[in-house]
C-alpha cells in the first residue's frame, strides 16, 4: 500500500473583493488552503494551475488548521475557515464535525499516507478536544508512524498521555482493545512498570484472540527487543 501513496501539497491562495470564492463570506479577505494531490498536483507542476474543488478545500482547511503546520506568508482568519468548514460539512451531509474529520483523515490515510492523516487528526483534537473517537484514531495512527520511525520514545509517551483522556465507552470495541493494547506495548518498550496499567486497561478488557496472543508473547518474553511492526495489530 505504501508504494501506492500519492504525494501532496498544501497551497494557500488569496481571495477577496476582486477574486471571490462562492463559499466565502461577502467581506472575505485572506488566503484559503487547498490540499492537492494526484492529477491535480501534476497539473500544478506542469502549468501552475489546479482545480479548486470542494474536496481540496475541505482537506486543505483540516490540514492547514493543524497546530503544527507552518503557515508562512498566509494571511487567514480561523473564524472564516471554520465558517466555510461548516458549510462544507452541511454540503457533504455529515451530522457532525467529528464524523467529517474522521472521514477526511481516513480518506487521506488511504491516498496520501499516515503523516497527513495524523495532521488532520491533530486538527480534530484542536477543534474537538472532547472527542474520544478522534483521539483513538490518532493513537492508532501514531502506532503506524512508529512502524516507520527509528526513535519512537516520544510517540510511546504521547500514546500513554492520551489514553487516560479517552472515554472508552464512547469508542468502538475494536478501537478500545487496540489502543489499550498499544498503551501496554508503549510501557514495555519504554521499560516502565505495567502492573497498574494492566489492571486498569487490560484485565477483563481484551476479548480479541489476536491481541490476547500478542499480550502473552509480549509479557512472556521480557528480554526480547520487540519492534512496533512486530507488535502491530492490523497488518494492512
Amino acid at each position: 500500500m505504501k508504494n501506492d501513496l500519492q504525494p501532496f501539497s498544501l497551497m494557500w491562495l488569496p481571495f477577496g473583493e476582486k477574486n471571490k470564492y462562492y463559499l466565502t463570506p461577502d467581506d472575505f479577505e485572506g488566503h484559503l488552503p487547498w490540499f492537492i494531490w494526484g492529477d491535480n498536483l501534476e497539473n500544478f507542476k506542469a502549468n501552475n494551475s489546479f482545480e479548486l474543488s470542494e474536496e481540496s478545500l475541505l482537506k486543505g482547511i483540516l490540514y492547514g488548521l493543524s497546530p503544527r503546520i507552518m503557515k508562512v506568508g498566509a494571511g487567514y482568519n480561523e473564524g472564516d475557515l471554520l465558517l466555510i468548514l461548516n458549510k462544507l460539512k452541511l454540503g457533504y451531509k455529515y451530522d457532525s464535525e467529528e464524523a467529517l474529520i474522521l472521514h477526511a483523515s481516513g480518506n487521506i490515510r488511504n491516498k496520501n499516507g499516515i503523516f497527513p492523516c495524523l495532521t488532520i487528526l491533530r486538527t480534530g483534537m484542536y477543534l474537538l478536544p472532547d472527542s474520544s473517537k478522534i483521539k483513538s484514531d490518532y493513537i492508532m495512527g501514531l502506532w503506524e508512524k512508529a512502524c516507520e520511525n527509528e526513535d519512537n520514545e516520544s510517540i510511546y509517551e504521547e500514546i500513554l498521555e492520551l489514553i487516560p483522556k479517552i472515554d472508552l465507552e464512547d469508542i468502538y470495541s475494536t478501537a478500545k482493545e487496540t489502543i489499550c493494547y498499544y498503551g501496554l506495548c508503549s510501557l514495555v518498550l519504554l521499560k516502565q512498570e505495567t502492573n497498574k496499567y494492566f489492571l486498569q486497561y487490560i484485565g477483563g478488557m481484551i476479548a480479541t484472540k489476536q491481541i490476547q496472543l500478542k499480550i502473552v508473547d509480549l509479557l512472556d518474553n521480557p528480554d526480547k527487543e520487540f519492534t512496533p511492526k512486530e507488535l502491530r495489530i492490523h497488518d494492512d
